[in-house]
């Protein structure tokens, strides 16, 4: 029990947040980077305060760690994009989803239950459940199965 009373030296906050931050290197979050230059930040009360005992270093520390990565968490929540992720061009998983609910009028007779059709300057393949249509009836979109869309003739 008396271990946790012992005085730790200045140099030894110092060396142990350096260590950490040279970590950062090696992890892919900055968690270390905050913990280390908590550890850093300790190492002042330690040299300025001769009866600063191991047990209240340990404690600091675990405050200004906590403090710093959630002041961190909250600057980059607002402000985004200011973390190092891309933003992906596509949403996954969603391609093709904003054609669902449109109508469109098929230019070609559809063979097998399929056709296509040009939306938004893009060819499209559709399948057509309820049969072959033909030019000139109208589609409505229902969903998207892998890469193709999905339609139901309109009833006039």
């Amino acid at each position: 029990m008396d271990a946790l009373f012992v005085h730790v030296s200045f140099w030894w906050a110092v060396g142990l947040g350096l260590l950490m931050m040279t970590g950062e290197i090696f992890a892919p979050s900055t968690l270390f980077l905050w913990a280390g230059g908590s550890c850093v930040l300790v190492a002042i009360p330690l040299g300025l305060f001769p009866d600063f005992n191991l047990l209240s270093a340990v404690g600091l520390w675990m405050l200004l760690s906590v403090a710093s990565i959630l002041l961190a968490k909250r600057y980059h929540i607002g402000h985004p994009g200011s973390g190092d992720q891309v933003e992906p061009v596509l949403p996954p998983n969603r391609y093709g989803g904003e054609f669902v609910g449109l109508s469109v009028t098929l230019t070609a007779d559809s063979e097998n239950g399929q056709t296509r059709a040009s939306l938004r300057g893009a060819n499209w393949g559709i399948k057509l459940p309820g049969g072959d249509l033909k030019a000139g009836d109208k589609v409505r979109i229902t969903a998207v199965e892998g890469i193709y869309l999905v339609g139901e003739k309109v009833q006039d």
